[in-house]
């Protein structure tokens, strides 16, 4: 139990001491070289994620792609009509209907 408490303060007291400084540190180390190199290596390894493909199910750009647009029909159902039109351009349809 005390062993706990002790535990505890300290945790309170590292944070109080490191966290107003984190962020400050966090931006001077990313504007370094090595910061720098850090962000693009984590932004290439992101986006080849991304755009891979994986189980034969389409990339992650691809499921987000199609979220968004899922959640655009939801809040504005004249998007999907715009998508269907954009997607088949020769097509005739009747806006409205589903």
């Amino acid at each position: 139990m005390i062993r706990d408490r002790l535990n505890h303060h300290i945790e309170e007291r590292i944070e109080a001491v490191l966290e107003p400084h984190i962020e400050q540190w966090l931006h001077r180390f990313f504007r370094t070289d090595q910061g720098e190199a850090l962000i693009s290596e984590v932004m290439a390894d992101f986006l080849l994620s991304w755009l891979r493909p994986d189980d034969a199910k389409g990339s992650y750009f691809q499921k987000t792609l199609l979220e968004v647009i899922r959640q655009m029909v939801r809040d504005d159902p004249a998007f999907r009509d715009a998508v269907i039109q954009t997607l088949n351009p020769g097509w005739d349809h009747e806006p409205g209907l589903r």
